[in-house]
């Protein structure tokens, strides 16, 4: 019979316990290179698919096609039909559903839609708000969050300057984008929050950048002034510099 070799045995016993430890070793780490991998993966946001081009859009509402009475923030007849026919979405909701798809696929979902209402350098003192004539009339200031909280009609307000003009236009477009919310089924756009801004008169179409002194009067450049915008925004977060 043949006589078994004891330190054999135990060297061969040591040699498997140090292999199994390595093999163990190397499993754990290629399963902690694998999951580092797939977050790696997961975090990259895929391409956008062919044909979509993922540059800002800016839905412009010129004046020349929406037309509001001079001084007035009261929604033209075919404004309101174009973003609401019924309970069906007009064109103009058609434009802002298929841009916030898109805004979707190029991983840059909107949150925010910013409707911006530009005027042009005319002043509008002439409504002179505070004529005991006309008592319908309420400053912007005393009423506005009535009329943003639907409270009271836009008609009622009366602007004292471009700026307020502006604000006022823009409020109009929102509250009727609201009332789209809750009268259509248009996934995307039943997601978003809405912002009212004026600029006035002082930024000039299609990315032109601020007023420019001798474009003030000429006839052509101010009525392209007066137009709505609609802009696609995220929500950020609020910070503030450091104190220190």
């Amino acid at each position: 019979m043949q006589r078994r070799n004891r330190h054999s045995s135990n060297n061969n016993s040591e040699t498997f316990t140090i292999w199994t430890s390595f093999t163990d070793l190397m499993s754990n780490a290629f399963m902690i290179i694998t999951l580092l991998l797939v977050f790696v993966v997961a975090q990259k946001k895929p391409p956008p698919p062919p044909g979509i081009v993922c540059e800002p859009k800016i839905i412009n509402l010129p004046s020349e096609q929406y037309s509001f009475d001079s001084g007035s923030a009261v929604l033209p007849n075919n404004l309101k039909s174009d973003i609401l026919q019924g309970n069906k979405p007009g064109k103009i909701l058609k434009l802002i559903e298929e841009t916030l798809s898109q805004q979707e696929q190029c991983n840059n979902e909107t949150e925010v839609l910013e409707i911006i209402g530009h005027t042009d350098d005319q002043p509008v003192n002439f409504l002179n708000c505070n004529n005991p004539k006309n008592p319908t009339l309420k400053p912007l200031d005393n009423h506005l969050e009535n009329v943003a909280t639907g409270n009271q009609n836009i008609n009622t307000l009366c602007p004292r300057s471009n700026a307020d003009l502006g604000l006022m236009r823009a409020l109009s477009v929102v509250k009727e984008l609201q009332k789209a919310q809750n009268q259509t089924r248009l996934s995307r756009f039943k997601k978003v929050q809405f912002r009212a801004y004026s600029a006035a008169q002082l930024f000039l179409p299609e990315n032109q950048g601020f007023a420019k002194k001798n474009t003030r009067k000429d006839p052509a450049t101010r009525g392209k002034r007066r137009r709505i915008e609609i802009r696609f925004a995220q929500l950020g977060e609020y910070v503030t510099p450091d104190e220190n």
